[in-house]
């Protein structure tokens, strides 16, 4: 990635005021996409963005920091999900869009890290919600923590993984375990094991992992990861009302990667397929393309400034 320096160094009457650095990065997409649906149409897409980021250091040592970053265009990212966006609800569009966000500060020094990102940072337990304000990461050794809370509510009612969440990592040599809770009272627990260079292990405990029938229940799902010389795999099997599963596989040579994961859809009916491939041409361009069971498809090329 290629950064503009905008500002590195100040003229100042007093001495001992850090400079601050400021730069800027950004990021186009353009191509062509299909759903697969039976309403879909073959739709250009293109979108861009541009991202702000400084950073400067007091005379304490304290670290400190804000990003900020404005995306306009189609709502296409070039990964196998946007496989599954632009419905039949959509006619087989795809969407637009034009985002600006609040933007990220945060403040690092021996306490830990502080960020502040007004409905912008994730439920560390539950990533589907993701409008928390503010973060507080801490290490010491082996031991991680992490919390994050919605402190701009406006009083208004709560409802369950809206308020706080909050997570302990901890490694024993090949082992690490994670465990995660939220206002909703909810639990996520990870063990996993590295076995060797080559082969990871994992079980993950979720304690409102599905809704069956209405009714909030857990899952369990057992993990085998592989890597070696360019070749990736996984194996995940779940422990929930219809025993779902997937398995993957990638492979990468040189410029070239190839990757194709299959697994049970989520009500036992069907198997879904992704099926993606890319290849970097070097200086910030790569072309990529994918598809899927349903015909679904892209092919486009992202660029990296």
């Amino acid at each position: 990635m290629k950064n503009i320096l905008f500002a590195t160094t100040a003229l100042v009457a007093t001495a001992g005021i850090a400079s601050a650095d400021v730069s800027l990065s950004g990021a186009a997409n353009v191509g062509i996409i299909n759903n697969g649906t039976a309403a879909a149409q073959d739709n250009m897409y293109q979108n861009m963005s541009i991202t702000a980021t400084m950073a400067g250091e007091t005379d304490g040592g304290l670290t400190f920091g804000a990003s900020l970053t404005v995306r306009n265009g189609d709502d296409v990212d070039l990964d196998a999900g946007d496989l599954q966006l632009n419905d039949v609800a959509n006619a087989g569009n795809i969407t637009e869009l034009s985002d600006t966000s609040f933007g990220s500060i945060y403040v690092s020094g021996d306490f830990g890290k502080l960020t502040f990102d007004r409905n912008g940072l994730d439920n560390v337990m539950d990533d589907d919600y993701d409008d928390m304000d503010v973060q507080y990461d801490y290490s010491v050794g082996d031991l991680s923590v992490s919390v994050t809370a919605d402190i701009d509510n406006n009083d208004a009612a709560s409802t369950d993984h809206n308020d706080w969440a909050a997570k302990v990592g901890y490694t024993m040599g090949a082992i690490k375990l994670t465990a995660a809770t939220d206002d909703s009272g909810e639990s996520d627990v990870t063990v996993a094991y590295t076995l060797n260079d080559m082969i990871g292990l994992s079980v993950n405990l979720d304690s409102d992992g599905q809704t069956v029938s209405s009714v909030v229940e857990s899952e369990a799902t057992v993990k085998a990861t592989y890597s070696n010389a360019g070749i990736t795999g996984h194996l995940a099997l779940t422990d929930d009302d219809d025993d779902s599963w997937e398995v993957g596989f990638g492979y990468t040579a040189g410029a070239m990667a190839f990757g194709v994961t299959v697994g049970e859809d989520g009500d036992g009916t069907d198997n879904d397929t992704d099926i993606t491939a890319s290849y970097d041409l070097g200086g910030g361009m790569s072309v990529k393309a994918a598809t899927n069971e349903r015909g679904a498809w892209f092919v486009g090329t992202a660029l990296s400034f």
